[in-house]
């Protein structure tokens, strides 16, 4: 709601070029989407709306579970960062990325503790050896 509002509210914050802008914006949507799938597809019948781990689950590190322990909060961020783009506005740019920002962080968060609780030691080596939880070399 708030990044439409950015969007009436503060017209000078418009990032140039609109039309490229918004096609950039909804490239990194179907970007974001189309990595989620690919990792929603490698976990297979591991995936859960809700966070839901049993202590027979294994864990996964292949496909894009290789780079980051969240390859699926990955794409919904970059989805997000598209959308963003897309509404071609930096206020309201910033606003949704905080915004998924805070919710992931949150989200990734919970479902580390459950990982780490239901699946232990293959979890924290997998986590030493995959270090990073959204983005390689970086987070």
């Amino acid at each position: 709601m708030f990044a439409s509002l950015a969007v009436e509210l503060v017209p000078t914050a418009r990032m140039p070029y609109p039309h490229l802008v918004f096609w950039l914006g909804i490239t990194t949507v179907l970007l974001g989407v189309a990595i989620r799938r690919y990792a929603v597809w490698t976990l297979g019948r591991y995936f859960s709306i809700t966070v839901t781990v049993k202590s027979t689950d294994d864990v996964v590190d292949v496909g894009p579970y290789r780079w980051v322990r969240h390859p699926s909060y990955t794409g919904g961020l970059l989805s997000l960062v598209g959308l963003g783009i897309a509404v071609g506005n930096w206020l309201s740019f910033l606003i949704i990325l905080l915004a998924g920002i805070v919710g992931y962080g949150y989200r990734i968060s919970v479902e580390e503790r459950a990982l780490r609780g239901e699946l232990g030691n293959d979890y924290r080596e997998y986590a030493t050896e995959t270090p990073y939880r959204l983005v390689p070399k970086i987070w």
